[in-house]
């Protein structure tokens, strides 16, 4: 095989965020956020931690696509009324106004990616990118580094 396993995985998602930044160029958020944005108003009502943990990502770039969705006026966040020191994600009318385009621009992406493979290839890809995924969540999470193993 040529090359790295992250190479191949970096040139489609370079790829894909700079074609949905140039479908979303007239929107004042990137491509980050967005996926911040689609979780919120799919699932209105979560906490920045629930957030977080349903995109697999850390708090403190999940607080940064807040900050910049709440700012754009895409969501709004509100203290948790049974849980003071938690904050109620929701969306706006301009957040829910840009998520079908969102959604859509991702399904064409989708199309795209899977041009070419059966149901069967694009089935055993995406469990073998989940388990992939899963083993980097991991390795992230090791205290370990490469010249400690044996």
């Amino acid at each position: 095989m040529e090359g790295s396993l992250g190479k191949w995985i970096s040139i489609i998602h370079r790829n894909l965020c700079a074609h949905m930044d140039r479908l979303f160029r007239e929107s004042d958020i990137g491509h980050g956020p967005r996926r911040f944005l689609v979780e919120i108003a799919l699932s209105p009502g979560l906490t920045q931690e629930e957030v977080s943990e349903r995109l697999l990502m850390d708090k403190t770039t999940t607080a940064r696509a807040v900050k910049q969705l709440e700012q754009g006026e895409y969501i709004t966040r509100t203290r948790d009324p049974f849980d003071r020191r938690r904050y109620v994600l929701e969306p706006t009318d301009k957040g829910r106004q840009l998520l079908p385009g969102v959604l859509e621009a991702r399904r064409e992406c989708h199309l795209a990616l899977a041009e070419g493979f059966s149901e069967a290839e694009l089935e055993m890809i995406l469990l073998m990118l989940k388990r992939m995924a899963d083993n980097a969540v991991r390795l992230r999470g090791s205290t370990t580094t490469g010249s400690d193993r044996s």
